[in-house]
């Protein structure tokens, strides 16, 4: 496969090195090269294959002399029974492991070498399953170096059309500017020549990029449904890292809407779509996404769904107009179901949104007054639940309203800003303004109006649907912050000016003409959409109130690092999760350094790597032309937090006095996730293999500073691998994801602090290794 796929780039142009193919009693015959030195690579008649791949299992021998060169043959081949035990894996059941194809004669690759100043690997498709990234493992010299961890590794992070950047710190070497293009330019087109995620070998000698392998990525699962993640939209409301918690909630908040959207307009149906309405919203390196799949496959249910998704995509300014789906296209009679009661809901709906308004009032001002009242931890997340069940039991109505929003005004077709709604939250902090700049913010006058203001708008502010983000409502000084700031930079008398504004807005919206049913309408839907908008913040403020007065008698601001459920179970079960909060704060450290993806395609559920190295966000010609992808970078705050976090320090101290303690005792490594999957269980510490026999691996997690191709039998045994050093090219990442074991390498001095018989728990996508036990000593 090896040789099949270096035929085709050669017949296709690509820059090869010239090779022949040798089977195991053929003379070795050098005449296709004068040069002096070559490469001997495994040609299996099974490796690469889709079926079966063994990757890194095989021999290849480099910088091989001519003379040297059929001695290095049979080494080779000899490593085809040695590595995988051939005869005994045979006897077991050749088609169990690819060797159905045992008859044909097993050849060996015979390359012209190469001197290159760097080499590496070009992955056209990230291995853990982030199919809309390239990236490219970079080192200095011959790849062995690199795949044995004895040279430090550069790794280009490409997602296209979105951005670059480099991680890590290599020993003077690095990629140029033309460089990126070509690799980036190969990779495309190699993977469109075979129709499949590739795994290209590169070397670069004299400036000029050659191609020594392509493979498959074998670890791709590509049967499984791709996941479309898109935050157009959402990242308004949901900026920057989210914790736990608030990603928690609002997957529970989209799911129990669009749920009872589901009942109301499939009727029976409903629970073949199910699976699509819990996967509305999902997380990626901290920040919230749409799962954009499942929006189409419910706005495909409507009538005219073709001409109406893009009024969808406009309204939501969603970018990349793409559209893909899970489910089968719906049924006639299902669309036609549906199509009645869309109407009938297009024609109620404004009704239907003031009932709703009313019920909230209501339910809001009783929920409110229970909150304030209650102390007790358990009785409050009890509220919690009844408030969310409760009050969003209704709330399917916003989404018909929405879309009554989006036609109504895309019909009408006019710029016209239905902003009267808007407006209110507006107004009333310019009067609060005023009230301050005559009276002064110690004066009776600003404190009767800020608490009005507060009461009506308090949870109002940027970040707030995020149940961690702190508000006016929770705390005053920063609204107070806002006012001095305002009036500190203010250049003309804001007063008048933002009267004249506000008077200007309103009578433009007079100045409209109302008789139209159509502009009655937009307006009507408009501003029932801002008020529920409104009412949303209130109910989320509501909730963050609940958390914090948790938080307060339990573990402070920590309990926003815990999921619903494990909130649900620490206070009912009183169960630590101390090792868990701890690494949820290191993912989010790591995750703030990181690009924000406004678009990625996920196979299954994988995350980016917490780097814990030197980032470096790279700009070059081709990124120029859709903007600057430095600015898509937060900056962390004064306190250290991503501005759109909100002012969480002071939130953080309560309950602190309580958990120092344990946190101190609470051990979190971070590395690079090569091989997915989590496993738990005792570590074996290894210096030397020939301290130890195979058997003492069985069901044991691996740690050394490195591997390589001899470690292959032991990690078979294992259950888990920890390295020291390494990177996606190592042995150890390849063998890793071959066996599908989970594998972290790259954890700086882990072999100091970890022994023989210490129980871990070691996550091979996000790259964590964690302390659960140490061995008494």
């Amino acid at each position: 496969m090896k040789a099949r796929h270096l035929e085709i780039l050669k017949e296709q142009g690509f820059p090869v090195p010239k090779f022949i193919l040798v089977s195991e009693n053929e003379e070795v015959n050098l005449s296709f090269s004068e040069k002096e030195y070559f490469a001997v690579r495994s040609n299996f008649s099974s490796e690469d294959s889709g079926e079966h791949s063994f990757a890194g299992q095989f021999l290849t021998r480099l910088n091989v002399k001519r003379e040297k060169v059929k001695e290095a043959v049979q080494e080779v081949f000899a490593s085809y029974a040695g590595s995988l035990d051939y005869k005994e894996k045979a006897n077991r059941g050749k088609a169990e492991y690819g060797l159905k194809q045992q008859g044909k004669a097993e050849t060996v690759l015979i390359q012209e070498m190469l001197f290159p100043e760097k080499s590496g690997v070009l992955f056209t498709k990230n291995p853990k399953g982030i199919l809309s990234e390239m990236v490219v493992v970079l080192g200095q010299g011959l790849g062995d170096k690199v795949v044995e961890d004895q040279e430090n590794v550069l790794t280009y992070h490409y997602f296209p059309g979105e951005c670059l950047y480099q991680e890590g710190q290599g020993t003077g070497i690095g990629l140029e500017e033309d460089e990126l293009k070509t690799l980036f330019s190969l990779g495309e087109e190699i993977e469109q020549l075979f129709q499949k995620p590739m795994d290209i070998e590169f070397a670069i000698e004299k400036g000029k990029i050659y191609i020594l392998q392509a493979r498959e990525i074998t670890t791709l699962d590509m049967h499984l449904p791709a996941r479309i993640l898109d935050n157009s939209n959402i990242s308004e409301s949901f900026p920057g890292i989210c914790l736990p918690l608030s990603e928690s909630f609002a997957g529970e908040m989209y799911s129990g809407i669009f749920t009872s959207l589901g009942r109301r307009f499939l009727g029976k149906s409903v629970s073949s779509y199910e699976a699509v309405f819990q996967r509305m919203v999902g997380g990626f390196s901290g920040s919230m996404y749409y799962e954009i799949s499942s929006w189409y496959d419910i706005l495909r249910l409507l009538p005219f769904s073709g001409k109406i998704i893009p009024v969808w995509q406009g309204m939501l300014g969603i970018s990349n107009e793409e559209i893909s789906f899970f489910k089968k296209k719906p049924s006639f009679f299902l669309k036609c179901r549906i199509a009645l009661l869309f109407c009938y809901y297009f024609l109620v709906s404004q009704r239907k949104m003031k009932e709703l308004d009313k019920f909230f009032q209501e339910r809001y001002a009783s929920y409110s007054k229970r909150v304030e009242e209650e102390e007790e931890a358990q009785e409050l997340y009890r509220i919690f639940l009844e408030i969310k069940e409760d009050l969003l039991r209704e709330w399917d109505i916003t989404l018909m309203n929405d879309m009554v929003s989006f036609i109504s005004t895309h019909l009408y077709g006019k710029k016209t800003a239905f902003s009267l709604e808007t407006m209110k939250p507006v107004r009333a902090l310019f009067a609060l303004k005023a009230v301050a700049r005559k009276h002064g913010l110690d004066s009776e006058e600003y404190r009767r109006e800020k608490k009005s203001y507060i009461s009506a708008y308090g949870d109002r502010i940027e970040g707030e649907l995020k149940l961690e983000t702190r508000t006016y409502r929770t705390n005053e000084e920063l609204l107070d912050r806002w006012i001095l700031d305002a009036l500190e930079t203010e250049k003309t008398d804001c007063s008048e000016k933002d009267c004249e504004e506000t008077s200007r807005m309103e009578k433009r919206s007079e100045q409209k003409q109302r008789k139209s049913f159509l502009y009655r309408l937009a307006e009507s839907s408009c501003n029932n959409r801002e008020i529920s908008r409104l009412h949303r913040t209130r109910c989320f403020g509501l909730m963050r109130r609940i958390v914090d007065k948790i938080g307060e008698k339990t573990i402070g601001f920590d309990v926003y690092y815990l999921s619903l459920d494990e909130l649900k179970e620490f206070l009912f079960s009183g169960k630590d999760f101390s090792l868990k909060i701890a690494r949820e704060k290191e993912l989010r450290k790591a995750y703030e350094k990181l690009p924000v993806l406004s678009r990625v395609k996920l196979l299954g559920k994988v995350d980016r790597d917490p780097l814990a190295g030197e980032i470096r966000v790279l700009s070059y010609e081709s990124f120029k032309e859709k903007g600057n992808i430095e600015g898509q970078i937060e900056k962390p705050g004064k306190d250290g937090m991503l501005g759109n976090t909100g002012h969480i320090r002071q939130m953080e101290k309560a309950g602190k006095k309580d958990k120092e303690a344990g946190n101190a005792k609470t051990r979190v490594f971070f590395g690079r996730g090569v091989s997915k999957g989590i496993f738990r269980g005792e570590v074996l510490k290894i210096k030397s293999l020939q301290e130890i026999r195979v058997a003492e691996a069985k069901g044991k997690i691996l740690l050394s500073y490195s591997t390589d191709p001899g470690w292959f039998p032991y990690l078979d045994m294992a259950e888990g691998l920890i390295t020291e050093r390494g990177s996606l090219l190592s042995h150890s990442a390849i063998l890793a994801r071959e066996l599908e074991k989970p594998a972290v390498v790259n954890i700086p001095k882990i072999m100091e602090e970890l022994q023989s018989g210490d129980i871990v728990e070691i996550d091979g996508d996000l790259g964590i290794c964690s302390v659960i036990k140490q061995k008494e000593k």
